[in-house]
């Protein structure tokens, strides 16, 4: 993965998941109503994982600020 290829929304979804990132764990991306969890040993898993899921809902909230946060330290 290179970042100079990312698209708009997967720089802004690397950009939180490095923000929030501490260490493996389980991780609770948020935007707008929407909030799920995340099990990841790593940043890049962290960022696949979020990726597809705000991918997903990108067409009606990509404009929508996203937190990703641990929540829990393995």
């Amino acid at each position: 993965m290179k970042i100079k290829n990312l698209s708009r929304l997967q720089k802004k979804v690397l950009d939180a998941c490095m923000d929030g990132w501490f260490m493996s764990g389980e991780y609770t991306a948020m935007f707008d109503n929407h909030r799920r969890s995340f099990e990841a040993d790593s940043p890049l898993w962290l960022y696949r994982d979020i990726e597809r899921w705000y991918g997903s809902h990108a067409a009606n909230h990509g404009d929508s600020h996203l937190l990703v946060k641990c929540t829990r330290v393995d």
